[in-house]
Order: C-alpha cells, then structure tokens, then sequence
C-alpha cells in the first residue's frame, strides 16, 4: 500500500484529522441517505467544498456509527501514484492491507472521479459484482453527465453550492442579536462582494479566486475540449461579468468575442457545467419566445462575479445573490417553470411557475419607495396574473397596494 493513500487515510492509524466547519445542510443529506445500496456522486464548483464534506461524513461513519476505520478507503483519482492504475486494483490493495474479504462491505471515497478515463465502466462493474458503498465527487456536471448513463439506477447526486448567507455568518464567526441586526446590513454587502467558497471566505488569500477559475478553464475544460484558443473563455467571462442581469444573445457575444454563434454558445455552455455560471431563460407561456428570447447568465459565486467585474456593481450583485438563493431553494415539483419576463419594454426579474399559479419576484437595491418605478406593474400583473409580487430591496420594509395589487417590500 503506497505513501500517498496512508497520508490521505489517516484514520487507518487512528489520526486525527481535519474536517472543517460543519455544513449540516449537506451533510445530513447524504448520511439520510448513506445506508441505500446506491452509490452517491456529490458534485459542484471546484474548491466549492465537496473534499471537506466528504470528510465530515468519514469523520460521522466512524465516531457515530462505528464503521472500522480500516474498512473505509479515500483517494484522488488526481494522484500521480493513482492516476494509471485501474480502480480496482486500488481497491482489491486495500482489502489485502487489512484482510478484508470480499464479501465484507466496505466503504470507498473516490475524489475528481471525472479525470479518471472510463471510470464510469470500472464503477459499475465494481458496483454489480463486489459489497461496496461508493461515494465519487466531481467538478464538472458536463464531464460527468455524459457518463452517468452507463449508472442509470445504481445514483444518487447531490450538488453543493458556495455557502449561503447563513453559512457564511457561521463561517465568520457572526453572531448578531435581534435586536443589533441592522449590523447586518454591512455584513450583507461584504458577502456580495467575497461569495461563499469557503477557504476563500476564511482566509481572503490573494487571487485565490483568479487561480480557481483559471484552473478550470485552462486545465480541465481546454483538456478536456482542445480548445484553441482558450483565452476567449476568459474575455467571455469578463463580458458576462459586466451584463449580469441583462438579456445576452449569442449573437451579439460571437459579435464582441470575433466568433461564430455555435462557438459562443458552446463557451457559455461550458462556464455553465463548470459550475462558474447559470443560465435564466426567458418566461413565457410561448415556447417559441422561451428558446428564441435570449437569456441572462448569473454566476454562482459572487466572489467570482465581483472578480472579474471592471466595477463594483451593488445591484447587480444583490440581484446574483437572489438568483442563486431562488435556484438553490427551488424543489423539483411538478410544473416548476422559472425565468424573467420582458415584453414590450417592461421587466420582471424572476416569475417563478409551480402548476401555472406565478409568483414575481424583483430585486431593487433601493431604501426609500421613491426611488422604485411602480409605473409598469400594472400592465406586467396584468400579463402575468401573479398569485404574489414582491420586491426584494436594501432596506425598505412595507406591504404597499398599487391600484388593485399587493405588492410586499
């Protein structure tokens, strides 16, 4: 058994180790569902977290539920001493360390599994004919969607998302009385502009963000795709950076970016399963508007959206904010349709569908009711016949009537 798997092991040799600060939101999803007989695949944006809750997870399987140290197996597929030899080979290494026959059940950890070439073949065979709970991380959706389907049935995923605003007060140590939390006001506005990749959150280490994007770019995407010419990836996300909350058509990016429409759209396609960005399509009860109307691209991080804008933006930032809340909280019920509305000059930020009864939701980084146009809502409630209509402000605290409609600050 070589060096690298007993440094990353280290419970073999009853060691401490680090397991970070606990995010009970993901946590207690997959240990719910640890004891089913599917493997579960946690995936998400690269340093988003995946490592440390892995570990959170180890550390519970072995103090609460008193699964042997030496029956639990964690490694990189990223490793040098790993990268070349097949999975299970690494595996049948590990039984043989500690005697564990092959009809005992252990539990094997497999980090970045997407860099693995066919590694979704050598899972699922492992998977059909040996007694192994398997738990994979991955950074990509793309790299990993595309080989889900040799898995179908045998999965469960779950994606982690940079921390909310609840983690991130317990990631900084914050804690305000109810009765100070105007305090928090100035708190909100340092997330806006730091985001929620946790080391980054802990430790603010210079261009710690930049290094984090630029590795997925230049290193698994343009490996991954061959991309000629890769800094196009990066003019694209300063583009997108700039336009937040603002309707893109490929067209016009191919126009500024000197491409083709099929090749902007493939980039923007990219930066979205790389986790670095999400799509808003447009809403409408017409399903040629929805596919023909360009979207808004938002980023899932505001510490990398405020990185790579040329200026600091509090509105769209609050706005990215609240888009990646709404996304991230959404459940997959039935008839769940969710975009922003524009017709005819007039625009809504998010209408959110469940069973055709609408929602609207606007964000306006404002304080004073003055300083909201409240002229269009008519005719926009009247199109959407919204069951609620809220504005989401800096603020600003009221339930306002406008004519016939209740529109809550």
């Amino acid at each position: 058994m070589n060096r690298y798997l007993y440094n990353v092991n280290p419970w073999w040799q009853n060691k401490t180790f680090n397991t970070g600060i606990k995010r009970s939101i993901y946590l207690n999803q997959l240990k719910k569902d640890f004891n089913t007989r599917l493997m579960q695949i946690v995936t998400g944006l690269r340093r988003v977290g995946k490592t440390t809750i892995v570990m959170q997870l180890i550390d519970e399987l072995i103090k609460n539920e008193q699964i042997s140290p030496q029956k639990i197996l964690f490694f990189s597929v990223e490793d040098p001493s790993i990268f070349n030899k097949p999975i299970i080979e690494v595996i049948n290494d590990f039984r043989q360390e500690f005697g564990i026959a092959s009809s005992e059940r252990i539990y094997v950890f497999i980090d970045e599994v997407q860099f693995k070439n066919n590694w979704e073949q050598e899972i699922k065979s492992i998977y059909d004919s040996e007694n192994i709970k398997f738990v994979l991380t991955g950074s990509s959706a793309m790299l990993l969607s595309e080989r889900l389907s040799f898995l179908t049935g045998r999965y469960l995923k779950y994606q982690v998302f940079p921390l909310n605003f609840e983690e991130y007060l317990t990631f900084k140590n914050i804690k305000i009385d109810k009765s100070d939390d105007y305090l928090l006001q100035k708190v909100l506005e340092n997330y806006f502009l730091e985001g929620g990749i946790p080391e980054y959150v802990l430790n603010k280490i210079d261009k710690y963000l930049e290094t984090t994007v630029e590795s997925i770019l230049f290193k698994d995407l343009v490996t991954r795709f061959k991309l000629r010419n890769p800094k196009i990836l990066l003019d694209l996300l300063y583009l997108l950076s700039d336009r937040v909350g603002t309707p893109i058509g490929s067209v016009k990016l191919s126009n500024v970016l000197s491409i083709n429409k099929d090749t902007a759209l493939n980039y923007i396609d990219y930066l979205s399963k790389s986790y670095i960005t999400s799509e808003l399509k447009h809403f409408s009860t017409s399903r040629n508007k929805e596919f023909y109307n360009p979207s808004k691209i938002y980023f899932d991080d505001n510490g990398i959206l405020s990185t790579y804008a040329s200026k600091v933006n509090m509105g769209a930032l609050a706005e990215n904010t609240l888009f990646n809340h709404l996304k991230n909280n959404l459940t997959d019920a039935k008839r769940l349709k969710f975009g922003y509305w524009y017709e005819n000059k007039k625009e809504i930020d998010f209408v959110i569908s469940v069973n055709n009864v609408n929602t609207i939701i606007e964000s306006k980084w404002v304080d004073n009711i003055k300083e909201v146009d409240l002229s269009q809502l008519n005719a926009i409630v009247e199109n959407l016949k919204p069951n609620k209509t809220y504005f989401i402000t800096k603020n600003l605290k009221k339930n306002l009537k406008v004519n016939d409609i209740m529109v809550q600050f």
